[in-house]
């Protein structure tokens, strides 16, 4: 049987969800690009997963930030309950980055947040159109057929969100530069030590 020891084991850890967000976003951004290679079915469904992992990835960097910049002390007001917009106006406001919602790359996180407050608070819809048409037998035809598209969908496409997560890539690292933090301390990690005490018999 081994010996045992008395000692004293310390360990830190630093979990930031931001990366695994991100890492979930890449992963369908791949899963997608397979299937359209492969002319696989579904590619509407992982836009969509990818589109939210996307918005849930750019508010982890704002908390990130805001975390960082406040234990630096360039955030003392930092709370990370406050509401979205605020907390963008002070983090990018300590960053020195403009807010330039109308345009790349931040106009695409605004694109795919609003998709993701629109699914994530998603209401039903019901509508009801009549109308008297002169046409052939088969525009009738067609013209009855219900569209059963919410409008979301577009944000979803492949090429949407593409764009949208490379310039979410393109945020990111501007904010990691501009706030001086090196970017291993971005990344989850650990460490641990032993400090040997005594043989215990």
């Amino acid at each position: 049987m081994a010996k045992r020891i008395k000692a004293k084991v310390t360990r830190e850890r630093w979990v930031y969800v931001h990366n695994d967000l991100s890492n979930a976003a890449y992963h369908f951004e791949e899963i997608i690009k397979k299937k359209l290679e492969n002319g696989d079915k579904g590619v509407l469904i992982d836009g969509m997963a990818c589109a939210t992992l996307i918005a849930f990835t750019f508010e982890a960097n704002i908390n990130f930030m805001g975390f960082k910049l406040n234990e630096a002390g360039k955030l003392p007001s930092w709370k990370e309950r406050e509401n979205f917009p605020v907390k963008l106006k002070m983090v990018f406001g300590a960053l020195g980055i403009p807010i330039e919602k109308d345009k790349r790359p931040l106009k695409s996180m605004e694109r795919m947040k609003n998709l993701r407050d629109l699914v994530a608070h998603g209401k039903p819809v019901y509508e009801k159109t009549e109308e008297i048409m002169v046409a052939t037998p088969e525009e009738v035809d067609l013209a009855a057929a219900s569209n059963l598209a919410a409008g979301w969908e577009v944000d979803c496409k492949p090429d949407v969100v593409f764009e949208c997560r490379e310039d979410l890539e393109t945020l990111w690292k501007l904010m990691v530069e501009k706030s001086g933090i090196e970017f291993f301390d971005t990344m989850t990690h650990g460490q641990g030590g032993i400090d040997f005490i005594a043989h215990v018999d």
